[in-house]
Formats: C-alpha cells, sequence, structure tokens
C-alpha cells in the first residue's frame, strides 16, 4: 500500500536503486516493455561487466547474455507484462563467469501507470538462500537434502528421502516444495546441471563421460535435462566457456 498522492506530486527521480546495493547479494532491475533497462542498481551492473548502472540503460539482456539464456529471462518479462501477473521465486541457475553457476531466486513485477496499464517490469535476483528458510544439517529436511548433494548421481528414490526426513512421501514433497520452490526430483536434477556445468568447462571429458558421471541414463537425456534448465546444449555451453577462457 503506497500514498500515490505524494508519488504523483512529487515526481520522484530516485527509486531506491541503491537500497538493494545494500542488501547481500541482491540484483535488481526495472525494465520497459521493449525489455530494454531503465534502472538498476550498481550490483547488476557490475556483474555484467560495466562500470555503472547508466551503461545499462537502453540496453537489452541480449547484449549480455548468451542467445538462449537472454530469450529465457525475455519470455518470463513478457509474461509478466502481458498478463500483469507477479512471477515469485523462481530458483534458476545463473552464471557466475568463469563456467561457474549459482543458484538464485528471481521475482518478477508488473509496474502500473496511473491509468493502470502496464509500463515495465521490475524484479531482484538473489543468491539462492538468501532470504529463503534456512535449510541445513540440522534441519527437518536436512539429513534428506545431505543425501541429494551426496548421491545426485545415483537414483535416490523419493521413498528413501522421505525417509530420512522422517515423513510419509506426499509430507515430505509438500515441506520441500514450500520452502525449495521446486519437487525433490527438480532438484536432483538441477544439481546435476549444476555439476555437469562445472566440469564442461573445466575438463576435456568427453559429453557421454560427463553424462554418466553425474547420473543421466544416456547422453541425449543428459542434452535435453541440460537444455531444458540451461537454454543451451551442452556443446554450446563447452565451446562458450572454452572461447572465453583463451581470449
Amino acid at each position: 500500500m503506497k500514498n500515490l498522492t505524494f508519488f504523483l506530486k512529487n515526481q520522484l527521480i530516485d527509486h531506491g536503486e541503491g537500497l538493494f546495493d545494500h542488501l547481500p547479494g541482491f540484483l535488481y532491475f526495472v525494465k520497459d516493455t521493449k525489455l530494454r533497462f531503465v534502472s538498476a542498481n550498481s550490483r547488476l551492473a557490475k556483474k555484467l561487466g560495466v562500470t555503472s548502472p547508466e551503461e545499462l540503460l537502453g540496453k537489452t539482456d541480449q547484449n549480455f547474455f548468451p542467445p538462449g539464456q537472454a530469450n529465457a529471462y525475455a519470455k518470463d518479462d513478457l509474461l509478466v507484462i502481458e498478463t500483469g501477473q507477479p512471477m515469485y521465486n523462481k530458483v534458476e541457475l545463473v552464471p557466475r563467469g568463469k563456467g561457474f553457476v549459482d543458484w538464485s531466486t528471481t521475482t518478477k513485477i508488473p509496474l502500473f501507470n496511473s491509468e493502470g496499464k502496464v509500463i515495465a517490469v521490475a524484479g531482484t535476483t538473489r543468491p539462492f538462500s538468501t532470504g529463503t528458510s534456512a535449510i541445513d544439517i540440522h534441519s527437518e529436511l536436512g539429513a534428506a537434502l545431505k543425501a541429494m548433494h551426496e548421491r545426485f548421481a545415483e537414483n535416490v528414490r523419493v521413498t528413501e528421502l522421505a525417509k530420512l526426513a522422517n515423513l510419509s512421501i506426499s509430507a515430505f514433497e509438500r515441506k520441500f516444495k514450500k520452502q525449495l520452490h521446486m519437487t525433490p526430483r527438480q532438484y536432483i536434477r538441477h544439481l546435476r546441471v549444476h555439476d555437469a556445468c562445472y566440469k564442461l568447462s573445466h575438463s576435456d571429458e568427453s559429453l557421454a563421460g560427463i553424462s554418466a558421471a553425474c547420473g543421466y541414463v544416456d547422453q541425449s537425456h543428459f542434452s535435453r535435462e541440460f537444455s531444458r534448465i540451461t537454454n543451451e546444449t551442452p556443446l554450446q555451453y563447452r565451446k562458450r566457456h572454452r572461447a572465453k577462457t583463451t581470449s
């Protein structure tokens, strides 16, 4: 809730971008309906390789990310703009540089003008653990999470994970999704892709070898899952990060 008269009367030019630089790990942005940056915090500018937020203005994700990833971001932006509905806490893998990827949580909301028309999309991206329920080995889900991180390459069954948490399968799945915003199987798939990203960019292991090491049935299954989550094929990912290290 806010006092619209106050905002309209004073025509504020500072929308608090700097506030997000003092929230650990937060990236903040606003894009117009053509998906061009119109506002951002300094941390996002640094992450995208420019010296100040002003250098982002008028540019789009296409200027900073590979096509598949930029298109995925654009798809979410357009959905928020076209429907006028927010997107809360989407967990996704985000590049950190040098072939590393991090899990992040992204929230996007529509911004309306005085006539009720969507004129922009605003969003924040933060490290997955920041601002979410703390989950560690001492929590109710801790033993199951530990097993998933240690054995994601195996066919760990949900029944076994539920037993580790001393919960029924339905209760385990419900609590898991509530706290991590994805199902146990989705979480394992993300763990596998996370590990594959590192292997692709930091080793010469074959795609078949990486596929087996990360727990995939075969290379084609690996390629499909990897592409679905990262929006590029394993080979494209490897070539792009190898090009960065040799340039």
